[in-house]
């Protein structure tokens, strides 16, 4: 079983300027910095027309139920891997990402797309969550939802910032 998840992200700025600021390896780092992560290691690499991989490891704080810890721990070790393709024909970017927690036994796979909305841009986020645990599982997954909802409000926050300066 698993759980679908998705955000929205909305920016005053066209879709190039968006896929700009969420390759930019400086931004990687301060997103994932400032949504929680600790030591955190950012690497884009910059595949030219064809797009860019990002690989970001990271500890995040387990503040989950204390159910959950058992599976766990008190900090969450993770590699998200975002594989983001070439500028589509109509000047929208799309991509594809895997997060690994380590020992705990979860993953989310997931898409990514910038879109133009209106004057400016929205990255929508759509994934599942899948916890291989049996009978706890589902609430394991529910609390990873949660923690993606914050961590999108976060990031809406840090990009709004980071395009205005």
């Amino acid at each position: 079983m698993s759980k679908k998840i998705s955000g929205e992200l909305h920016f005053d700025a066209d879709p190039a300027t968006v896929y700009a600021m969420v390759s930019d390896q400086a931004y990687v780092q301060e997103k994932n910095e400032r949504t929680g992560g600790q030591n955190v290691k950012a690497d884009v690499t910059d595949n030219g027309a064809d797009g860019c991989k990002i690989v970001v490891s990271r500890d995040l704080p387990a503040e989950i139920p204390a159910f959950a810890k058992k599976f766990v721990g008190e900090q969450i070790s993770t590699v998200q891997t975002d594989e983001w393709g070439p500028a589509n024909d109509d000047g929208s970017y799309s991509a594809k990402f895997h997060v690994d927690f380590g020992k705990a036994p979860m993953v989310i796979d997931g898409t990514m797309a910038i879109d133009t909305e209106g004057a400016g841009s929205v990255l929508r986020v759509n994934a599942d969550v899948k916890a291989s645990v049996p009978f706890v599982g589902g609430k394991l997954e529910g609390v990873a939802a949660e923690q993606f909802d914050r961590a999108v409000r976060k990031e809406q926050e840090v990009g709004a910032e980071w395009l205005t300066r």
